[in-house]
């Protein structure tokens, strides 16, 4: 592990809760170097915020796509990872929205997958040779998958906020699964009668640390503070219905979804319309699809007791690290399966795992991480919450800035 990276994530496991001011949205112009961000405008206005909830797969133009930053070593370029092809490039900007990189600075690869940032600029990159550290070494969690010698990387809070940036570009093409999620009229018609009608929706969600909100950076205490997926949902159906849109967030961090199953009666007094269920994080190292069936089962059929037209999403979880011995890889797909079979009249299913599958073909998995294992970064809160989003509103509605 290099002495500089070392000494970088000492500092922030020091300076972890500390907040920094925030950030703000800028006009790219003329300069050398960076771009500072102008301060008369807000980041998280309402503009950008419902441009950053445009699906990614909705459109060809991809918005705040992010990528850590790699060195082949300590003085070496910055190399990040977008996608798709880069048929245009718009923007390359650091996580917390303060840094613009110029454009004419950025070398493309043939593919188009690959960004090379010469060292100059003033960014945060870790070298490759240092994802893995022995074992007990400061930022590191235990272990890699076949070398428990070798610990993996571990930042979570603001450490890989701040060693990514945020790419937005022009595709030349995407390529995306038949898995996408659609608009559920069909299958979820109560929740969308409220939300066309106005009518008071009440929300309740069941799940793991992801549905917390961690890594989000509003929880990493870091600029543009973003939310996690579950209040990005409900800012955006706030804007779209003039009913009461009512969360209730049961969401638990380690949560396995027999916590789930436990907590029902708790997650039933809010006495919900529509229920979000999403586990699968925790739930996969026990390589037991079946069980896990089970246990939604379980979840499914307590709420259709307790109210028969209570409708449900089913979330299948994004992937965790591919190297990290709790997640194993293989596990993924049956796990999201077993929710593919339960899909019916009054249950849909947003399939994260899919769309996290897509973009990791020429990606890394630090490119989307908020911790380095098993969390999503603000990218990945958005693409949760589009998954979701795409199921309740109609592709219209989502387009709308």
């Amino acid at each position: 592990m290099s002495k500089v990276l070392s000494n970088k994530l000492s500092l922030n496991r020091r300076s972890y809760w500390s907040r920094r001011a925030l950030c703000l949205w800028s006009v790219t112009i003329a300069c050398f170097g960076f771009c500072r961000t102008s301060d008369a405008q807000e980041a998280t206005n309402n503009e950008v915020a419902a441009q950053l909830l445009i699906p990614v797969w909705q459109t060809s133009t991809i918005h705040g796509e992010s990528s850590v930053l790699f060195q082949d070593k300590p003085d070496g370029d910055y190399i990040a990872r977008v996608a798709f092809p880069v048929a245009k490039l718009i923007s390359v900007q650091s996580s917390d929205r303060t840094k613009t990189v110029p454009i004419d600075s950025v070398q493309v690869s043939a593919d188009g997958h690959e960004l090379r940032i010469a060292r100059s600029f003033d960014l945060a990159g870790i070298v490759r040779d240092a994802i893995y550290l022995p074992a007990n070494s400061p930022g590191s969690y235990r272990h890699r998958k076949g070398h428990p010698d070798q610990w993996m990387l571990y930042g979570p809070g603001r450490f890989f906020h701040e060693h990514q940036v945020e790419i937005t570009y022009e595709a030349k093409s995407t390529d995306w699964s038949d898995a996408l999620p659609r608009y559920a009229a069909d299958l979820l018609p109560q929740t969308i009668k409220k939300l066309k009608s106005g009518s008071p929706l009440s929300i309740g969600v069941s799940g793991d640390s992801i549905s917390t909100g961690l890594d989000s950076s509003s929880t990493g205490k870091v600029a543009p503070h973003q939310d996690g997926y579950v209040e990005l949902i409900g800012q955006k159906l706030r804007r779209v219905t003039s009913g009461e849109v009512k969360l209730t967030n049961r969401a638990v961090a380690g949560w396995s979804v027999a916590n789930g199953v436990k907590d029902l009666d708790k997650l039933l007094e809010s006495k919900p319309d529509l229920v979000i269920v999403a586990y699968g994080m925790n739930d996969v190292g026990r390589r037991d699809p079946a069980w896990y069936g089970q246990q939604v089962d379980l979840i499914l059929e307590g709420l259709a007791k307790f109210d028969p037209n209570i409708e449900v999403i089913l979330v299948s979880t994004m992937v965790g690290n591919s190297e990290w011995v709790h997640t194993p890889r293989e596990m993924f797909e049956p796990y999201r399966d077993e929710l593919k079979k339960r899909v019916r009249k009054g249950v849909a299913l947003a399939d994260v795992t899919s769309i996290w599958l897509d973009l990791l073909k020429h990606k890394h998995d630090l490119d989307l991480t908020g911790n380095g294992l098993n969390h999503p970064n603000d990218f990945g809160h958005r693409l949760y919450a589009q998954a979701i989003l795409s199921l309740l509103l109609p592709p219209e509605e989502l387009s709308k800035k």
